[in-house]
This record gives C-alpha cells, structure tokens and sequence, in this order.
C-alpha cells in the first residue's frame, strides 16, 4: 500500500519498506494519509481478518477517507468492520447486454460484431446458459470465437449441456471454464497445467 501511494503521487519511495516491521508501515501509513483525502481498493477478498490487520493504518478524521473493497463472499461484504458501510450487490447482466457482449467476443471480425447467420439460435442458447455472468459470456465469447462451422458450435453447446446436467455440484461458471480448458490443443493443457503446480500469488 505504501508504494502504491508514494509511486500515485510521484515521490520518492521510502527505504527499507521489506526490512521494516508492522508498527513502522503502519506509522508510516498514518503519517503520509493523516492530512489526505483517499481512496483505497482492496480487490477479491476472500477473508474478514484483512480489515482487522489494515485498520488501524487508515486514519478516517471525516476529511473524506473511503475504502472499497470487493468480495464474491456474502458473508464478508455483510460484514460490519465497525464502520459506517454501505455493500452494492451486482446484478447480472440483461439478457440483451448479455448477448451484445457475447458476439462481441464470439464474433470479433464480423460487421457490427453481430451473431453470424445461421449460429444465432445456437448464440441465443449458450447466452441463456450463463445466466447473465460476465466472465461466463467473456469466456464463452472468447472459446466459440474459434469455432466456424454450426456443427462445431452444436458440439460446444451439446458438451456445455451434459457438463451442466451431470455435474450440480459444479457452479455455472466453473463448467464454462472447464470447457475452455478442455477447448484447449493438448500441448497448451500441459502447459496451463504445470502452472497450476504453483501456489496461488506466487
């Protein structure tokens, strides 16, 4: 956080930030954001502990001090932390923005990066399937693109279905992954698999 403040507002980095200990950062957090007004962004929380550790470093002396955080976890987003919140939960997308979005990904080179005739009924169903999910219709967009004929569009579709009748377990949008995955050439699955060995951040 101390860097991403010192390198927003163009100065100088402190040094030594790796060698110092938490009473320091945190002191040196207070003393650069006390007479500031701020905004700080804490993105895909997966933990409540995280407020409880940064709390104490983000002065709020009513001079207009805000932090947002975002969460997939409705436990965490309903979370007090002790201060005035206010959560907005996001809506899925209308099915016609869905759609829009989808042809854009599926179809990048056609005009108006309209549905190709022929493949709309097929465009139609898979749209349906993702439930108005951004990152389902992203990468379904992205994953169809490749794909020319209809019959290669009914087999992603027909895959798509058996994936989401058998595995209920699975959410929506993990299925829509697994097919990308399993889109993908067996040299680039090797290779999407060896970095998955690796610890998540690392």
């Amino acid at each position: 956080m101390i860097e991403e403040f010192y390198c927003t507002s163009k100065e100088a980095v402190p040094v030594g930030l790796s060698t110092m200990r938490y009473r320091q950062l945190v002191e040196i957090l207070l003393d650069y954001l006390w007479p500031r007004r701020y905004v700080v962004v804490f993105e895909d929380v997966w933990s409540d502990h995280l407020w409880k550790d940064i709390k104490c470093s983000l002065p709020d002396e009513r001079r207009g001090g805000h932090v947002l955080l975002t969460t997939r976890r409705e436990d965490i987003a309903s979370s007090s932390f002790e201060v005035k919140s206010h959560v907005y939960h996001l809506k899925p997308l209308g099915y016609s923005d869905a759609l829009d979005l989808f042809c854009m990904k599926a179809f990048p080179n056609h005009p108006n990066t309209s549905c190709s005739q022929g493949l709309e009924s097929l465009a139609y169903d898979l749209v349906a399937k993702c439930e108005g999910l951004p990152l389902a219709i992203v990468t379904l967009g992205c994953v169809m693109s490749s794909k020319k004929s209809e019959w290669e569009w009914r087999q992603a579709c027909d895959g798509l279905n058996w994936m989401l009748s058998n595995n209920a377990q699975l959410e929506r949008v993990t299925s829509i992954l697994l097919l990308s995955f399993n889109d993908l050439s067996y040299r680039l699955k090797c290779c999407f698999l060896y970095c998955s060995l690796f610890p998540e951040d690392y």
